[in-house]
């Protein structure tokens, strides 16, 4: 059996695997997160209060958290480098 050399494509491998889930958890958590709503407002006849509701609060609550993921690992990322300020 032949081994094949990666030449160090593991990272760029990795990359497009975390940005497929990126990608997943952005498009599908507030989908779901709006047809709960959608549920509650039909069974509570409350429009689509609810809908709106939940789709802000997911879109929100992954937007803080891509930014404080993004700022964390961009301080792993500089830490030791010479931009960087202490």
């Amino acid at each position: 059996m032949k081994r094949v050399e990666t030449d160090g494509k593991r990272e760029l491998y990795n990359g497009f695997g975390n940005a497929m889930g990126l990608a997943v958890e952005l498009a599908g958590a507030p989908i779901l997160f709006g047809l709960f709503g959608w549920w509650l407002d039909h069974k509570f006849g409350t429009g689509h209060l609810l809908l709106i509701v939940f789709t802000l609060f997911a879109v929100a609550g992954l937007a803080a958290r891509t930014y404080y993921t993004y700022s964390h690992e961009m301080d792993q990322h500089e830490a030791g480098q010479p931009w960087k300020r202490t």
